[in-house]
């Protein structure tokens, strides 16, 4: 009889990524050739993808795609999950749950502050802390909105055109556009530079699609992509005031904080908050980040906040401090997916609500996270 291989879990080198084609067309049939082509070529040399094998058979897998996130005035290396899929022969067996946690824990040891995803279906990742954290708007244009529309191909920056320059330009225009669009509005985004514009591009264009800059009389005012192989619709629509109307929103990308450490310093006291400084004792329950769970003193300010873990041993005057608080139970329990929704302004848990001092403290707000991939 032929030993079997023990199961590993491990990161996939750049060579083998192409081994996880086959359970990504039996997980994603709805994904065309075209669409796995762009991806492999647009994401696979970046990302990193993990997997569950055994005898040289990859059971399960899920891709951590690197995006560089503007956070009010810092910017963030994060990472949004796609493609979790295990083969339909192999599931509910816990090899997910394998993955996700090695995923978190490898992600805590870069100091991550979170991660994202867009779930197929919110029960498979409330287990694992995943909180809902944004709702994406569904825009339409006005019908009185008499624009002149001008598509990528006929501005030059199609890839196929031959005048590089005017390619470059125009893909340029479009990212500093969407850039200046993007700081109005929102504290949570991605960056637009070439390489994102020219990756969306890339995208859209693998499922049929197009990119039409918007004009008003010659002034850019929006940027709208319809894509789709056998239904059309709207990949994306930003415009200038006035041009668009909501349509409606829709919960759509979950995340979990992965290091409170790193994410807290975004956070800081509000303009018109009273105190110079707050104090808050802090409980956090998180059952699979074992550093996330416990007992922090987290220091706030209006420049900024600091989160710091007791060890249990009395060392400093926050400590002596943060121990009598303990006592007197002055102090905010809350699991790591309230502190998820909380932080980025989204839901405010009960118990922050009932906490003397927590009304002083500017979370997050006007987030926009619309990637596909």
């Amino acid at each position: 009889m032929q030993k079997r291989e023990a199961a590993m879990i491990r990161y996939l080198d750049n060579q083998e990524k192409s081994l996880t084609k086959d359970l990504w067309r039996e997980a994603f049939p709805e994904d065309s050739e075209d669409f796995l082509d762009y991806y492999d070529q647009e994401k696979m040399s970046r990302n990193q993808v993990l997997v569950r094998e055994e005898d040289g058979v990859i059971q399960s897998m899920l891709h951590r795609n690197p995006y560089r996130l503007q956070v009010r005035n810092v910017c963030w290396n994060v990472d949004y999950i796609v493609a979790v899929a295990t083969r339909s022969d192999m599931r509910h067996r816990g090899y997910m749950r394998s993955l996700l946690i090695r995923m978190m824990t490898d992600m805590r040891a870069q100091q991550m502050p979170f991660c994202f995803l867009m779930p197929a279906a919110e029960a498979i990742y409330t287990p694992f802390q995943f909180a809902f954290i944004y709702d994406q708007p569904v825009w339409k244009l006005k019908e009185n909105a008499e624009l002149e529309r001008i598509s990528i191909e006929e501005t030059g920056a199609a890839e196929e055109c031959v005048d590089a320059d005017a390619q470059q330009k125009t893909v340029q225009q479009i990212a500093d556009w969407m850039q200046h669009w993007l700081e109005q509005r929102y504290e949570v985004f991605a960056k637009r530079d070439d390489a994102y514009v020219t990756s969306l591009l890339r995208e859209v264009k693998s499922e049929l699609g197009s990119l039409d800059l918007l004009y008003d009389q010659k002034q850019l005012v929006g940027v709208q992509s319809i894509w789709g192989r056998e239904e059309k619709e709207q990949r994306l629509l930003y415009t200038e005031d006035g041009y668009s109307e909501l349509e409606k929103e829709k919960p759509a990308i979950m995340a979990r904080i992965i290091t409170p450490e790193t994410f807290v310093p975004v956070v800081h006291l509000k303009e018109n908050a009273e105190a110079e400084q707050l104090t808050v004792c802090l409980e956090l329950e998180d059952p699979l980040i074992p550093q996330n769970d416990g007992r922090f003193i987290w220091t706030l300010d209006h420049a900024g906040s600091q989160l710091e873990k007791l060890t249990g041993q009395i060392g400093t005057m926050e400590e002596a401090l943060a121990q009598t608080e303990w006592e007197n139970d002055r102090v905010l329990h809350l699991k790591i997916e309230e502190l998820t929704q909380w932080l980025f302004g989204y839901h405010v848990p009960e118990v922050v609500k009932q906490y003397a001092g927590a009304e002083q403290i500017d979370v997050l707000s006007r987030i926009f996270l619309d990637e596909v991939v």
